[in-house]
């Protein structure tokens, strides 16, 4: 349709050219003494028009001819450029294929072009990662970080080797430099979890789990565990030391920490080794004001003071209150068994034992036998823990 319409436009104009030459009766004389050249002025129009467009023609050859050099360099570049995107698009579907000798050979091929060399030298470290070529992995990763425009993801990627590695020391220097860099985005924050975690540095790790919490980035399971874990590290620490140190870091918890179970039990623990029993029995009681857990019954028996008794009816309104759990049952007997009620210890412990057989309900009831002079029940108990499995944690 396009190519019809400007024939039409053509035949006009030439149409229109011939209606006014027709009436057009002048001529041009030419002196070039002694010569005189005479011709119409519609002859003369179409010359200069064939003149200029000669001319015209003559200029465009000479412009072409003068850039062709130009226009060969140019084509060699764009060659070289789909070579490199082609070598680079076969390595990475080489790479997610598992092809890792392939895949670093493709991205060899890639690194001719400038804007793609960073990129082909991920490529090929992550390649050379997963053969354990460490060498050449770190020959790769050099020549990435050369190029400014892949800084962040060489960062990365190394972070991710040294992780693989277990190397927590370069895993949290990298994702400090990557931090610095005011990158902190969903990954890069998953890799910090990561490299804190396996350094130890829990106080940052709980920072770090804050703001992937604001961003609904992890699982809620996974949250809690990175945070039971933390907590519970935090409060290793200060494992005999002052109770002053311990108090200070309970206090710096926020407060969705503090309503954890397995945190408030290592506070109590921590309190405990600390040498401050009275504290770590308050926080599991006012804990248990709210819900029960059955993993603060544990520590709370396990407290090491004078109150027991105090401790036995607190446990046994727990009882009252939230119905016969196993593990407070069992809390109770070995309570019992410390104040040498033989006979309440007893009846918690059969209780126990009644809401499953098991190895730590044998074991509580051979010690109990034992106390008493009951041998040969203490041996049959014990044959039964055996036969379970032996003591586990109770």
């Amino acid at each position: 349709m396009g190519r019809l319409i400007w024939l039409l436009l053509i035949v006009s104009i030439a149409v229109g050219l011939a209606l006014v030459m027709r009436f057009n009766h002048g001529n041009v004389a030419v002196l070039w003494p002694p010569y005189r050249v005479d011709v119409s002025v519609n002859l003369a129009v179409l010359v200069l028009l064939a003149v200029f467009l000669a001319l015209h023609l003559l200029m465009l050859a000479l412009g072409k001819a003068l850039n062709l050099p130009t226009r060969v360099r140019e084509y060699r570049q764009r060659r070289r450029q789909d070579v490199s995107r082609k070598a680079l698009r076969d390595g990475l579907l080489a790479l997610f294929e598992g092809r890792f000798g392939k895949a670093e050979r493709f991205a060899e091929k890639a690194r001719d072009d400038e804007e793609l060399a960073g990129t082909a030298a991920l490529v090929a470290a992550r390649a050379a990662h997963r053969m354990r070529e460490t060498q050449r992995r770190e020959q790769w990763l050099a020549r990435a970080r050369l190029e400014r425009r892949s800084e962040q993801a060489e960062l990365t990627t190394a972070a991710e080797f040294a992780l693989d590695e277990q190397d927590a020391g370069s895993a949290v220097a990298a994702i400090e430099r990557l931090h610095a860099g005011s990158s902190r985005h969903i990954h890069s924050l998953r890799l910090a979890l990561r490299a804190y975690e396996l350094g130890g540095h829990w106080d940052r790790l709980l920072q770090v789990l804050r703001l992937l919490e604001k961003r609904d980035a992890l699982p809620e399971a996974v949250i809690r565990g990175y945070r039971v874990r933390a907590c519970r590290a935090l409060f290793e620490r200060e494992s005999g030391a002052d109770p002053t140190g311990v108090r200070e870091r309970w206090r710096a918890l926020k407060s969705a920490d503090r309503a954890l179970p397995e945190v408030v039990a290592a506070a109590a623990e921590a309190f405990a080794r600390a040498g401050d029993p009275g504290q770590a029995r308050k926080l599991i009681e006012d804990a248990m004001k709210s819900s029960y857990s059955p993993l603060l019954v544990r520590p709370y028996a396990a407290i090491d003071d004078s109150a027991t008794r105090e401790r036995i009816e607190q446990a046994e309104r727990w009882l009252e209150k939230y119905g016969p759990d196993p593990a407070l049952l069992l809390a109770l007997g070995r309570l019992c068994m410390r104040e040498s009620l033989w006979g309440k210890a007893k009846e918690f412990l059969l209780r126990y034992l009644a809401t499953g057989e098991n190895a730590a309900a044998h074991l509580a009831l051979a010690e109990l036998a034992d106390a008493t002079g009951q041998a040969s029940d203490a041996a049959m108990h014990y044959r039964a823990a055996a036969r379970l499995g032996g003591a586990p944690d109770a």
